[in-house]
């Protein structure tokens, strides 16, 4: 058994100044953008939101030009969207920045920014895959717990839970 003193020796080394958050609009990751806002106001961190995205495929790329318009609206909508996800009550108090990058696979892109920007603790969504789409989609928290250069936090979204606030 551990005594206060050790308990209390092992939280004075924990230093959490920058939390990584990667983005996307479903229940559970706004869930889990609320709690690491929660986490970044409780340590006094910086919060950095990444949202990833998939490059347009090679037959996407020769229309891009066309659509070049439409493709810099969804941008800004996308960058409107993220701007409302950190609750009122945590945007005078901590930093927020947010980072839109186009790579995959998903896994590999927050593993890099997270070494590129030393980040302490990366906060992701605990998502079950049901039926065919758990044979398709990547399971990035899988491949982010295995290769990340530090501590991953896996937050669970009860079911409705995400329009409420996680308890700071």
């Amino acid at each position: 058994m551990l005594s206060q003193r050790t308990k209390a020796k092992a939280v004075d080394m924990i230093s959490i100044d920058t939390i990584l958050v990667p983005v996307e609009l479903t229940e559970a990751a706004v869930y889990a953008v609320r709690y690491a806002a929660a986490l970044a106001q409780t340590h006094r961190a910086r919060l950095l939101m990444l949202h990833v995205k998939a490059p347009y495929p090679v037959h996407g790329r020769i229309a891009a030009g066309a659509l070049e318009h439409v493709q810099n609206q969804r941008i800004q909508k996308e960058q409107t969207e993220l701007s409302e996800l950190i609750p009122d009550k945590f945007k005078d108090s901590i930093t927020v920045d947010e980072i839109q990058v186009t790579g995959t696979p998903t896994a590999h892109v927050i593993i890099e920014k997270a070494r590129e920007l030393n980040v302490d603790l990366i906060v992701l969504p605990a998502q079950k895959r049901h039926g065919w789409i758990r044979v398709f989609k990547e399971n990035v928290l899988q491949q982010v717990i295995q290769d990340a250069p530090c501590s991953v936090l896996a937050v669970h979204c009860p079911p409705g839970k995400a329009a409420a606030q996680p308890d700071a």
